[in-house]
């Protein structure tokens, strides 16, 4: 690939590629790795003329890295849950009501959008937050458009469905 196309194709998707990242792994260090290793792999092996194709190729790329990270961790991530399971951490720093009730609000959707099996997590997240168009879905997630649309629609109300549960559960 073309040295100016990689600056560019960099400079464009770096931080949607990283707050895509960040938002799946819920780690900076991880969604950074993950991140060079995305665009490792495009300097050595992409090929497109279409920059959309490069958006997809470059989503795609990523989501396949975070999977096989997954795959890779979870015997240091149980490891992590018995240490963090055994600190108390209470923050010293006193925010404004607001911004604590924000946090909540923020960290309940994400929450939530963690409760979501990977394909519908990723593909809510990139339609919502990433503004991904359905033919973009398309090629990045390797379906066709009505499978796009079934699966969005069906991540959108599984949210729906767990969000008045959660709400239900702190009624009680």
């Amino acid at each position: 690939m073309q040295k100016n196309i990689f600056i560019s194709l960099f400079e464009t998707y770096q931080l949607p590629l990283y707050r895509y990242l960040l938002q799946m792994t819920r780690n900076e260090e991880t969604a950074e790795e993950l991140l060079q290793e995305t665009f490792y792999r495009a300097m050595v092996s992409l090929k497109v003329e279409n920059m959309n194709q490069a958006k997809a190729w470059l989503f795609k790329v990523a989501r396949n890295l975070y999977i096989d990270q997954l795959r890779k961790a979870e015997a240091e991530e149980r490891m992590l849950e018995k240490v963090k399971a055994k600190q108390t951490g209470i923050s010293s720093l006193g925010n404004p009501q607001q911004q604590l009730e924000k946090k909540w609000k923020q960290k309940e959707l994400e929450q939530i959008l963690s409760m979501l099996p990977e394909r519908m997590r990723t593909i809510l997240y990139l339609r919502e937050i990433q503004g991904f168009t359905y033919k973009e879905l398309e090629i990045m997630m390797n379906l066709t458009e009505s499978q796009v649309k079934v699966t969005l629609h069906r991540a959108r109300s599984k949210f729906r469905q767990l969000q008045a549960e959660r709400k239900e559960e702190g009624a009680d």
